[in-house]
């Protein structure tokens, strides 16, 4: 099956083209910057819950997020430097915004590196163009954090080690450990590939980027995520992130069979005709 990321850049990127805008997680119109409101919060759940068990389908949602800020960090990216401007200025997508876009190109000439089965690379996987969908699973020395897009998934180690050295080898999901502050489960990250863009807009990130995520369960359906970057070789400051919320689920949506759906990029298929 045609990986549905791929096909979902080709569909929600034709209207851009002649209005550019951003698009929501489930493809929709969102509010352009400045207009519209966010979600309201979610109605808290009854339900009993251990506030350290993170396990368990996830799925993202428009709560809390503000308008313009549907598929990426925030709003709020930093002034680039003189080596990260100059990496997005060679971007070429058809996705536009006023505060993180670089123009709209015709598709012959759209270099985003997932057109070729590149991985998505975090953060951007949660939150790439398509629906998302995530899952915990906890054991004794590590929190193992599946994606559905392309169902791969990331080892965030709480035995107490360090992360590396700069003189690890990069990786496309970097390096990861993670503690408790409290009911917050803190994650720090390392080392990543700077192939990889952080959304779709083509926003740049070198491999000294570092990476903080904080998770909260709010009640027993509800997980609240903030993320934040630094990555003083691309940016000035810290690009601070929104406030995300994700819904507890029984299973992914988008399955049949209780589970994440066989989204892989296939290099083969990008080189068929795509027909959405």
């Amino acid at each position: 099956m045609l990986n549905r990321l791929m096909a979902a850049m080709v569909a929600g990127a034709v209207p851009l083209l002649a209005a550019p805008v951003a698009f929501a997680q489930n493809g929709q119109q969102a509010p352009q910057q400045g207009k519209g409101t966010a979600a309201k919060a979610p109605a808290a759940s009854s339900k009993s819950f251990d506030p350290h068990d993170l396990s368990g389908f996830w799925d993202i949602t428009n709560i809390g997020r503000p308008a313009g800020a549907l598929n990426e960090t925030s709003n709020n990216r930093p002034p680039m430097t003189p080596w990260g401007l100059e990496k997005f200025h060679k971007t070429k997508t058809a996705y536009d915004a006023k505060a993180l876009g670089n123009g709209v190109y015709p598709e012959k000439d759209w270099n985003d590196p997932i057109r070729w089965c590149d991985p998505t690379g975090f953060p951007r996987i949660m939150w790439s163009p398509t629906p998302a969908g995530m899952r915990f699973a906890q054991t004794a020395d590590e929190t193992i954090q599946f994606f559905e897009n392309n169902r791969v998934w990331r080892d965030i180690w709480t035995d107490g080690r360090k992360l590396p050295g700069d003189d690890a080898d990069s990786r496309w999901y970097g390096y990861a450990v993670g503690r408790w502050e409290g009911d917050t489960f803190v994650v720090n990250s390392n080392n990543y590939n700077d192939a990889s863009w952080l959304d779709q807009y083509g926003s740049p990130h070198s491999d000294q980027m570092t990476v903080e995520e904080r998770y909260r369960r709010i009640d027993h359906d509800h997980l609240e995520m903030i993320l934040n970057i630094t990555d003083p070789k691309t940016y000035v400051g810290t690009w601070k992130g929104d406030k995300k919320i994700f819904q507890l689920v029984d299973k992914p949506a988008r399955s049949e069979f209780n589970d994440f759906p066989e989204d892989i990029c296939v290099w083969s298929e990008t080189k068929r005709p795509i027909h959405p």
